[in-house]
């Protein structure tokens, strides 16, 4: 490697001012909310497709690796880290441009620098009628960085790959990818149909170091008549493995209106309503069971909250709406079904009434504004409050954006195992949590997203404190236990952190020797993202 000769080509290229070498500049790269640091000895700002060409040939040129991020808001995974240290980052966070040119075929181009905000404004400026891929990220998170960690959501198009009709891609020896209908001379067909002719080859560069996206076309769900949100409360463990049955069957029978079903727990929804207790925690380091009856009685919150969504025409929603509540009759508690109009109503009439003596509806009716908001299609910041409510960390004052979990000093790391709609696995996976996340001192935060009427996503935030070298110690433990007791469950994460990467990698199997194998013949050097969802040597 001479990065020495490389970074004197780059500036060359690029401009001094886009090359980052200061150690002052290169900081807020650094920060993460998983406690790691890697070396990362420059940052690239390229601002076209023809820059990253360049650049990646001179990296290839001097053996330099690269790392590229869109945004760097992979909370929870490594941020802005690479996944092995002295790999020099690709910043595309200047690739902003959208391509609206297809949007009467319901197709949007961006390129990785588009946030969920950006593409909102976009849409709302020129009054098109669709909804943002969101997820609860929030308006400064990448479509593209989402999509290739393929990411989901909770609106109609729930599984954000799923929804890439087409991507370009810079490979490791400059040249540039897309698929062969362009070649072709279809390039709108290449854009509309996802499959394209011969081997679909989009997927390889999801999950993947075997290039750098720079342009992705995604289908946009149409803005509907009606957008009906349903809550629902399940007060018991038994009634639990019955919902998950139910769930089951909401989905089957009405799965085309409704985007995803979310079941969380009591902890999870209060951390959502309620500061940390600091002062109630016990001996295990987390707040006892009893202690958070009691706040979720107070709250009027069940052991476990569903919510879900409808997205269509008022009859169709009318028609779901009823197959819903046959589903779920003797099983649901307090099943509500609200419209964001409705509550956006309840919020305003909120404003002629003081907040002294009713601080908790304002709380309640805010974060009900702001999750309804989500659902319908519009980017919020309702779930980052979550990354720093055990950790003391407060939002520093920035324009733009109220939460960045990483600069801010937050701990999290994401667990999110994949778990069989089946009841007995579901409680079996759900007491596993609660052991484990309880013997680390680590709050069990649990969610299960339905991304099938067959296969739930978990989402556990490992919270902890980013200062203190035994708590990130211990989340890093409680992780390896979790990924140790799902697996033997049959669980697995659909996705990695920079620091869990090898566990998966490190597995000798056909399917890692073929990925590594087609790494090798694409990046015989290996200058693209050392480590990333490939085995190392």
């Amino acid at each position: 490697m001479n990065l020495e000769a490389a970074i004197a080509r780059w500036s060359e290229q690029l401009g001094p001012d886009r090359v980052l070498t200061d150690p002052n500049l290169l900081t807020p790269f650094h920060y993460s909310t998983i406690a790691a640091k890697r070396r990362i000895p420059a940052v690239l700002r390229p601002s076209t497709t023809e820059e990253i060409v360049a650049l990646v040939k001179i990296a290839a040129e001097h053996s330099t690796p690269l790392y590229p991020i869109s945004t760097g808001h992979n909370w929870g995974y490594g941020s802005a880290n690479p996944v092995v240290n002295d790999c020099v980052i690709v910043d595309l966070s200047d690739m902003t441009a959208i391509d609206a040119s297809n949007i009467e075929l319901g197709i949007i181009t961006v390129e990785p620098g588009v946030t969920q905000g950006m593409l909102r404004a976009f849409l709302d400026e020129r009054g098109l009628p669709f909804l943002v891929p969101v997820h609860g990220g929030g308006p400064s998170c990448s479509l593209v960085g989402n999509a290739i960690e393929r990411g989901y959501g909770i609106t109609p198009y729930a599984d954000h790959f799923a929804a890439v009709m087409g991507l370009e891609a810079v490979l490791p020896n400059g040249e540039c990818y897309h698929s062969a209908l362009s070649d072709l001379g279809a390039p709108k067909v290449d854009r509309i149909f996802k499959w394209g002719i011969g081997p679909y080859l989009d997927g390889v560069f999801t999950q993947s170091n075997f290039g750098i996206v720079t342009r992705m076309s995604i289908a946009l769900a149409p803005v509907p008549e009606r957008v009906e949100t349903f809550f629902f409360g399940v007060r018991s463990h038994e009634e639990f493995s019955e919902a998950v049955a139910a769930i089951r069957q909401v989905l089957r029978a009405v799965g085309n209106v409704t985007g995803s079903v979310n079941l969380m727990n009591a902890r999870r929804v209060l951390s959502m309503m309620e500061q940390y207790p600091a002062d109630k925690v016990g001996p295990q380091g987390i707040v006892p069971t009893e202690t958070i009856a009691a706040m979720a009685r107070r709250a009027r919150v069940m052991p476990w909250t569903g919510i879900g969504a409808m997205y269509g025409t008022s009859k169709v929603v009318k028609a779901a709406r009823s197959a819903i509540r046959h589903s779920l009759k003797g099983v649901a508690r307090r099943l509500v079904f609200v419209s964001p109009a409705r509550v956006q109503q309840g919020r305003r009439l909120l404003e002629f009434l003081p907040r002294n003596g009713g601080q908790r509806l304002w709380t309640y009716v805010s974060t009900l504004d702001k999750s309804l908001q989500l659902i319908a299609g519009s980017p919020s910041e309702i779930a980052l409050p979550l990354a720093y409510w055990k950790s003391g960390a407060k939002p520093a004052p920035r324009s733009g954006q109220q939460f960045n979990p990483a600069a801010d000093g937050c701990g999290l790391i994401w667990y999110t195992p994949l778990v069989p709609m089946s009841p007995h696995c579901v409680l079996k996976y759900v007491e596993e949590v609660e052991r484990v996340c309880a013997e680390h001192g680590i709050e069990p935060l649990i969610t299960l997203t339905s991304l099938s009427d067959r296969c739930f996503d978990s989402t556990v935030p490992l919270l902890f404190d980013r200062d203190d070298p035994e708590a990130a110690e211990r989340a890093n433990a409680c992780y390896a236990a979790l990924l140790s007791s799902g697996q033997a469950l049959g669980c697995v994460p659909y996705r990695a952190g920079i620091n869990s990467m090898h566990l998966y990698t490190g597995i000798d199997s056909a399917h890692w020797r073929l990925v590594k194998q087609l790494k090798t013949a694409i990046d015989p050097n290996n200058i693209m993202a050392p480590g990333r969802y490939c085995p190392l040597d």
